[in-house]
């Protein structure tokens, strides 16, 4: 096979319900000069490795790799440092894509500007070319929801002043202006292995953002696509509703510490501010954390959480701007840690669940 032009990284564990579908939407890509790397993170399925293998039996372009269990993202890490293409992509093996999604996405880039001019002399010394990022948009997929969801950021292309503009805004909004998932994106190859270094394995909770972080601060051209609705984000109901995380926010802190840290080395001036700001968006996920737990002291864990005084100083002083009637609920939730606010986010979340997750 030729040197492909993207090295789709997909990570596997467990997952041989959805990963027929997953493997197949991106082997039927309209883009054929591609190279699939399946990362077994040591499945114990007893289905998940063979499968894998059989693929890179039948297609060529497929490649696995069989891995000692080590988490998501040292199997996404580990995908990426054998990628062969100047642009990676990467697909959880539970969702799926539109089989025009690649073509569509390299057709922005750099280098397929080079390849349309017939001069490819200049290529491998732009430095767009090293360092870009191309973004579509997504649909989450639920049971009985299919919604939508779309770049923050106006359809375009960003460099220089545009994206320091970005930069100051990357976190602790309630929306941010580029998701921060490694997903539904093209990334320069080089960008993500320059940027590694940043990666705790440690981090569970948001740690697409460990590296979508540094990979912002440091790209040189941010393409954000209009339309293209091409990834499709599967979110099962079993995952949402019934894992409760004992240790999430133990895990927030070492986030806000991971992320507070690579704002200061990447010289973003208002990186203190903006983790503030992300600190308290981050305790939507821990109230909704305990909300869902079956457990029946509810009040006394969410106040537990949030009447702790560090926690309360920052709620209470910290401004940011909340727009959706659920947020508003969370937040005067987080603020007023009654027995009442408590009770009735528990229903609410709850009978949303239900509702589209059955």
């Amino acid at each position: 096979m030729n040197t492909p032009k993207i090295s789709i990284i997909i990570p596997v564990y467990n997952k041989a319900k959805y990963l027929d579908e997953c493997v197949r939407s991106v082997l039927d890509q309209t883009m054929s000069d591609i190279e699939v790397i399946l990362v077994d993170d040591g499945s114990t399925d007893n289905i998940s490795p063979q499968m894998c293998d059989d693929y890179a039996a039948k297609d060529s372009r497929v490649r696995v790799i069989h891995k000692e269990n080590g988490g998501l993202m040292s199997a996404w890490i580990c995908g990426t440092k054998e990628a062969q293409a100047p642009y990676v992509s990467y697909v959880d093996s539970d969702d799926w894509v539109d089989t025009d999604m690649y073509e569509a996405l390299y057709k922005k880039t750099t280098l397929f500007r080079y390849e349309k001019d017939g001069d490819m002399s200049e290529a491998g010394k732009d430095y767009f070319v090293m360092s870009e990022i191309i973004s579509s948009n997504y649909i989450v997929e639920k049971t009985n929801e299919r919604r939508k969801e779309t770049q923050t950021l106006a359809p375009g292309e960003y460099t220089e002043k545009g994206l320091d503009i970005i930069r100051f805004r990357l976190l602790g909004e309630e929306i941010r202006p580029v998701t921060m998932s490694r997903c539904m994106k093209l990334i320069s190859r080089q960008l993500v292995l320059e940027n590694i270094q940043y990666c705790n394995p440690k981090i569970r909770m948001s740690e697409d953002v460990n590296i979508m972080l540094p990979c912002l601060c440091d790209c040189h051209r941010l393409v954000i696509m209009e339309g293209s609705y091409f990834y499709h984000y599967r979110s099962v109901g079993e995952s949402i509703v019934h894992s409760y995380d004992t240790g999430l926010m133990a895990n927030l802190e070492l986030t806000d510490k991971t992320y507070r840290e690579i704002l200061k080395i990447k010289g973003i001036s208002n990186g203190e501010a903006q983790m503030d700001r992300e600190y308290v968006q981050m305790l939507f996920l821990s109230l909704k954390n305990e909300l869902r737990c079956q457990n029946p002291d509810t009040v006394k864990r969410v106040r537990n959480i949030f009447m702790r005084e560090d926690i309360r100083k920052k709620v209470l002083e910290t401004k940011i701007t909340v727009s959706s009637k659920a947020n508003k609920l969370l937040y005067f939730c987080m603020k007023h840690p009654n027995a009442a606010a408590v009770n009735i986010s528990k229903a609410i979340i709850n009978a949303y669940d239900k509702k589209t997750n059955s």
